[in-house]
């Protein structure tokens, strides 16, 4: 199946490129936004509830291949949350969307006639901004993320 251009890929073409860039991020942000929270919640629901009828399972006296698949599944729910780490993307996001979406309305608020090149500079840096925040914020990330390092070998 072949991809439709969406709208808002094109923001180039806009008679305001840049507001259009700016609507285009903000719809971004606002999707990872959304995404972000979806996968918290179910991450932490599903390890709340596999870790507590596990706890269950076993004071009933479940068959052991239950209690065992129950366990299982809250081991996977808390390598998903350490994995993904969905918690602080979700806030990320809402800063970097929140922050655009002042800039958008400062810009907006403005008089068609008074969007001037100050102007336009003011929200352009608000997106160079934003986006330059999310990179330094990933990378940090990704640092952090780094594998353990060796044990030495004692003689």
């Amino acid at each position: 199946m072949r991809r439709q251009a969406n709208a808002e890929e094109d923001w180039a073409s806009q008679a305001d490129p840049l507001l259009a860039l700016a609507q285009k991020d903000l719809g971004f942000y606002g999707r990872q936004r959304d995404r972000a929270r979806l996968q918290h919640y179910v991450t932490e629901i599903g390890a709340l509830l596999a870790t507590s009828s596990t706890v269950v399972a076993a004071g009933l006296h479940a068959p052991a291949w239950l209690t065992a698949l129950i366990a299982g599944s809250a081991v996977f729910f808390t390598g998903m949350r350490q994995l993904f780490n969905p918690a602080p993307r979700w806030v990320l996001a809402s800063q970097s969307r929140e922050t655009l979406r002042r800039s958008v309305d400062r810009y907006l608020l403005l008089p068609p006639s008074e969007r001037d090149t100050t102007a336009r500079a003011a929200l352009h840096a608000a997106i160079e901004e934003v986006g330059t925040n999310e990179l330094r914020e990933w990378s940090e990330a990704q640092h952090q993320r780094t594998a353990p390092p060796l044990p030495t070998q004692q003689t």
